[in-house]
């Protein structure tokens, strides 16, 4: 049996991981963030199936990183900021392994506005609710972007007993049940508007839109997600060594399903068993 490094621990990698160990392998995992990644985010889960009704993406979370935790020993709590290719794997912070599955996933993209790391820094922004429990007491939210994953958030803000102003500067475009949900929910404004500049006032970051300002407990960006890789010695994305693979959003991109993500994971976590035992 070989020994496997999977990096990044959202649903692509928990579902890898539960594979390869299940068909005997070695695995190391690693994780400089929270098991679940962005599937933190999500507000409904509709598409995954053995839900009926749905799931919300925290609870989803918590459940797969339980089932997860019952199949490893330890995760490496880093990021993973290289990857080389020896002559006999791959090595990864001065550990060697015989494969590599990168779920690695994606980083949210800066809205790009004056002020957006002043706010950022007073830890009135974020990039994803995460860690939305970190927020206790925040009553008004701002939401900048118009898509899926922003109107998602919006849902799970106002759940969790905010309102919401969602500020997009096109129309807002999502799936047709999630997109009619967050329109017509009473807690959610909606504003066509640009943001020309973000600054704090005491406790409240304040946003200037075309023509007027508006104060908030809490601003999300979601404009949109790339996606995150390391650097690779010794070899490249279009010449990939064997026992190297890519699962989830960090090959699929702006598809961000949980359901194709564990898909992905199972996948290749197969194919790496197999390449592991047609070496041996």
């Amino acid at each position: 049996m070989g020994k496997i490094a999977v990096i990044g621990a959202g649903p692509a990698g928990m579902a890898a991981t539960v594979q390869l160990v299940r068909s005997g392998h070695d695995v190391q995992v690693f994780e400089h963030g929270k098991v679940g990644g962005t599937l933190w985010n999500a507000g409904i889960v509709e598409n995954y199936p053995g839900f009926p009704g749905g799931i919300t993406g925290r609870h989803l979370a918590r459940l797969m990183e339980e089932h997860f935790l019952g199949y490893i020993d330890n995760i490496i709590v880093s990021s993973v900021e290289s990857i080389e290719k020896t002559d006999t794997g791959f090595s990864i912070l001065g550990k060697d392994f015989d494969g590599v599955i990168l779920c690695t996933g994606t980083t949210a993209k800066k809205a790009g506005f004056p002020g957006e790391e002043e706010l950022e820094k007073a830890r009135h922004l974020w990039y994803g609710i995460t860690f939305m429990d970190h927020w206790q007491g925040a009553k008004e939210a701002a939401i900048i972007g118009g898509g899926e994953a922003s109107m998602d958030m919006a849902l799970s803000l106002v759940e969790a007993g905010m309102k919401v102003t969602m500020i997009h500067r096109s129309e807002p475009r999502g799936i047709q049940s999630l997109l009619e949900t967050a329109l017509n929910d009473d807690n959610i404004t909606w504003h066509e508007s640009n943001v020309k500049e973000g600054r704090m006032h005491g406790n409240k970051a304040i946003l200037a839109l075309d023509n007027f300002e508006l104060p908030f407990d809490l601003v999300i960006v979601a404009v949109g997600r790339e996606a995150i890789m390391p650097k690779f010695e010794g070899f490249d994305l279009d010449s990939s060594p064997t026992g190297f693979f890519i699962a989830g959003d960090a090959i699929r991109g702006g598809l961000g399903q949980t359901a194709i993500a564990v898909g992905d994971g199972v996948e290749m976590a197969m194919k790496m068993d197999r390449f592991l035992r047609t070496k041996s």
